[in-house]
């Protein structure tokens, strides 16, 4: 089996999380071999933790699992059971953190580590906290396995350090409600709904000052220095463009990005960052455009979002503003 090698552009995953599908798989009696095979992978090549993977064979193979299970509920059942240390960095660092608030964080920034191309983070405006998870890649659908799964896996990591009682206030899916609406209300004992702008979990502000009785500090540094070594050795090749271009797609929905800010954030000058993105042509502002037509174009393709969920989802204050700039585009 050839080996993928990372080129800095497709989103990737490390084979470790693929742990509890090959367990189902070899579990259920299927042609285990046969269907990693269809997509590109083998026993041999997952036996590595750190074996990288495209993140659309991952996606595409979780689908095909559920589908011939007749199990739809997998991503979420599978989320519920997870060990954390199948999370590897990530998940180590989540237990050993002072605090949730800490945990959740640390966790979302190490997380890059075990795959590439989500975007996964912890906001606290508003009456409630919220941690997002989208995968950035819009043409990796569907997708709602690994969603279920990951945001299953947050609750199940909460619920781990917090005691079993605790729950979400909300959670939201992008995809649309599937027929097993029941298994969500299990998993999450909380209202979930669903054709939302982005994967969430609503959290109570007071749950992220709780403290963690897993708590290690030498333990949360050292995993934390493990996860940006592995992070470093997978993004060596990206482009300057690609990162900026992936900062932007984080933050789009909730900051206005300057070149300043931006340069800031990735380490380098602002003279050094307009001198490079020149040279290749663009600019902040075009690409803070090019990502907004993207995912004003992949957000009005689902059903049942509103023109104001999708305006406050890129950025902007409100469906008129939206309406503008799309004219924008047209005339340009």
């Amino acid at each position: 089996m050839k080996k993928v090698v990372f080129d800095g552009n497709i989103p990737i995953i490390r084979s470790a999380l693929l742990g509890p599908l090959v367990r189902v798989l070899e579990q259920s009696g299927l042609d285990a071999d046969g269907l990693l095979a269809e997509f590109g992978m083998s026993r041999r090549l997952l036996s590595n933790p750190y074996e990288i993977i495209p993140f659309s064979r991952y996606a595409a193979a979780f689908q095909q699992l559920a589908q011939l299970l007749d199990e739809p509920s997998l991503g979420l059942r599978l989320g519920s059971e997870l060990q954390l240390t199948e999370l590897g960095p990530a998940g180590l660092v989540f237990l050993s953190s002072p605090n949730l608030r800490t945990a959740i964080r640390n966790f979302s920034r190490a997380l890059a580590s075990w795959q590439s191309g989500t975007i996964c983070e912890l906001h606290s405006e508003g009456e409630w906290a919220t941690w997002v998870y989208r995968v950035s890649n819009h043409a990796i659908w569907p997708r709602q396995q690994d969603s279920d799964y990951t945001l299953s896996t947050m609750c199940n990591m909460i619920r781990f350090v917090l005691g079993a009682e605790w729950n979400p206030v909300e959670v939201h899916f992008e995809h649309a409600e599937r027929p097993n609406s029941r298994a969500y209300a299990r998993i999450f004992r909380c209202v979930v709904r669903f054709e939302q702008p982005f994967n969430g979990v609503m959290l109570r502000k007071h749950d992220l000052d709780a403290p963690l009785r897993t708590a290690d500090v030498k333990m949360a540094n050292m995993m934390e220095r493990h996860a940006a070594d592995l992070i470093e050795q997978a993004s060596l090749a990206s482009s300057l463009v690609d990162q900026v271009r992936d900062l932007i797609q984080r933050r789009l929905a909730h900051e206005r990005l300057s070149l300043p800010e931006i340069a800031s954030t990735l380490g380098v000058s602002n003279r050094t960052l307009q001198r490079y993105l020149t040279a290749e042509g663009t600019s902040v502002r075009q690409i803070v455009r090019e990502v907004r037509m993207q995912q004003v174009a992949s957000l009005e393709s689902r059903d049942g979002l509103t023109n104001g969920s999708i305006a406050q989802a890129v950025g902007y204050a409100d469906a008129t503003v939206l309406w503008r700039a799309k004219r924008r585009w047209g005339a340009e």
